[in-house]
C-alpha cells in the first residue's frame, strides 16, 4: 500500500507575526480616507482657519434664486491645469482668388461661384493648375501640355486638347469635357466624376485610370448627331483570382434581370 501522507506543519511560533501587524497600523503609514481625517483631527480648530464665511444669501438650499440660475461667472472658467480655460481656435482664414501666369504655368486657385472663367492665352507646353475652386465653370478652348484639378467641389470644366494628361485628385462632383483629345484622363480620391468626351478622344484610344474614386461615369457622344450620349459607369468592383503564381484582375459588371 502507498505510504500515509505527511503530517501538517506545526503553528509559527507565538508572537511570529506581531512586526506585521504593527506595521499595518504604524502612524504615518495610513492613507485614504482614514489618512484624512487623521490629518483634520490631528490640526484640530486650525484645519477651518482659512475657510471663508458663506452667508445665508450664497447658501442654495435658502436662497431659490441661486437654484433656479445655472450661470457661471466668467472668471470661474478654469483649464485643467489651474489656468484660464484656453480659447477655441480660430478658423482659417479664406484666401483671395488668384489666377496667376507664372512661366509656362497658369495658377487659377480659391474661387467660388464664378462662371465665367476663361483662359485662352495658352500654348501646347502650358500647365494649367485648377485648385480648391468650388461651384465654378472655366473653359480652356486652346491646347495645352496638362491639366491638374485638384480639390475642387461642384465645379465644371471645359477643355479643348491636352499634350499629356487631365488629372483629377481629390474632387467631390465634378464634370469635364474634352472637345479635342487627350491620351489620358487620371482620377485619384475623388466622387462624383462625370468625363464627357469627344469622338477624338475615342478614336485616340484615351486611357482613364482610376484609384480610390466612386461615382465615376464617362458620357461617349452618339453615333449620329440624332442619337443621344451614353453614359457608362466607370468600374469600382473588381475580382481578383491567383493563376501560375500570379494576380489576375477583372472588373465585375452587374447586368440586371
Amino acid at each position: 500500500p502507498p505510504p500515509p501522507p505527511p503530517p501538517p506543519p506545526p503553528p509559527p511560533p507565538p508572537g511570529f507575526f506581531d512586526d506585521v501587524n504593527k506595521a499595518a497600523v504604524a502612524p504615518g503609514k495610513v492613507s485614504g480616507t482614514a489618512a484624512l481625517f487623521a490629518e483634520l483631527e490631528a490640526k484640530g480648530q486650525a484645519a477651518a482657519a482659512g475657510l471663508r464665511k458663506v452667508s445665508k444669501d450664497q447658501m442654495t438650499h435658502k436662497n431659490p434664486a441661486l437654484r433656479a440660475s445655472s450661470v457661471v461667472a466668467a472668471g470661474a472658467v478654469k483649464s485643467a491645469s489651474g489656468g484660464p480655460a484656453a480659447a477655441a481656435p480660430a478658423a482659417a482664414a479664406k484666401k483671395p482668388p488668384k489666377m496667376d501666369n507664372v512661366g509656362n504655368k497658369w495658377f487659377i486657385e480659391n474661387f467660388e461661384g464664378k462662371e465665367d472663367l476663361v483662359l485662352d492665352d495658352v500654348t501646347p507646353r502650358t500647365a494649367v493648375l485648377f485648385v480648391k475652386n468650388k461651384q465654378s465653370l472655366i473653359q480652356i478652348p486652346g491646347k495645352i501640355n496638362t491639366l491638374s484639378i485638384d480639390s475642387c467641389t461642384k465645379c465644371r470644366i471645359l477643355v479643348g486638347s491636352c499634350v499629356a494628361s487631365v488629372e483629377i485628385i481629390n474632387c467631390q462632383s465634378v464634370q469635364i469635357q474634352v472637345t479635342g483629345t487627350t491620351p489620358m484622363i487620371t482620377m485619384d480620391g475623388c466622387a462624383g466624376v462625370i468625363v464627357f468626351l469627344s469622338q477624338q478622344c475615342i478614336d485616340d484610344d484615351v486611357s482613364i485610370v482610376s484609384s480610390k474614386c466612386s461615382e465615376m461615369n464617362v458620357v461617349l457622344p452618339g453615333k449620329t448627331e440624332e442619337e443621344d450620349p451614353t453614359e457608362i459607369p466607370v468600374p469600382e468592383q473588381f475580382e481578383t483570382k491567383i493563376k501560375g503564381g500570379k494576380l489576375e484582375t477583372t472588373a465585375l459588371s452587374h447586368v440586371g434581370a
